[in-house]
């Protein structure tokens, strides 16, 4: 009788396959397609890995498909397999504004306008169309000398805002 704290389930990244076949391409039995699998999709290190896979001894098993040179293209599925996860899960800024138009939409549509404003402030700042800034402004001058319009204009001066007015303006 086993005593001690039970095992903390772990959450499959992926839906499991319910069985394995052989990858004719790459020259993998179904025990080391079913390694590859855990490996990078099952949310288990090599060990649990190649113990999921159906190996007698994973310890083992594990550490010879990962070394590189008894199972040279098992380690070239995983490599490959990773690659495209990566490149599945990878932000970029096509997906972030993608997946923010669609929550901009959902949010419109269900009435959740705060929501909808977020995101499309987020597009607008993806897009470059608006800049968060802020700025500490150090300024050296004392307020007790100065007129409202000197601090408006030393203010416009510091903020890069012009204020000549041209004849055309008005």
């Amino acid at each position: 009788m086993k005593t001690g704290r039970p095992k903390k389930a772990r959450n499959q990244l992926a839906k499991r396959p319910v069985s394995f076949e052989k990858d004719e391409e790459l020259g993998l039995s179904e025990m080391q397609t079913g390694f590859v699998w855990f490996y990078t999709e099952g949310a288990c290190g090599q060990t649990e890995a190649a113990r999921q896979a159906g190996y007698e001894f994973p310890a083992v098993a594990a550490n010879k498909m990962l070394n590189g040179k008894d199972f040279p293209k098992v380690t070239k599925a995983i490599r490959i397999k990773q690659d495209e996860l990566a490149e599945k899960y990878a932000i970029t800024p096509q997906k972030t504004g993608t997946m923010l138009w669609k929550i901009t939409e959902t949010a419109y549509e269900t009435g959740q306008l705060n929501a909808a404003v977020s995101a499309i402030k987020e597009l607008n700042q993806l897009a470059g169309l608006s800049v968060n800034r802020t700025q500490s402004l150090n300024i050296n001058a004392s307020l007790d000398k100065m007129t409202k319009e000197d601090i408006k204009e030393r203010l416009n001066k510091l903020m890069g805002v012009d204020t000549t007015y041209d004849t055309k303006d008005m």
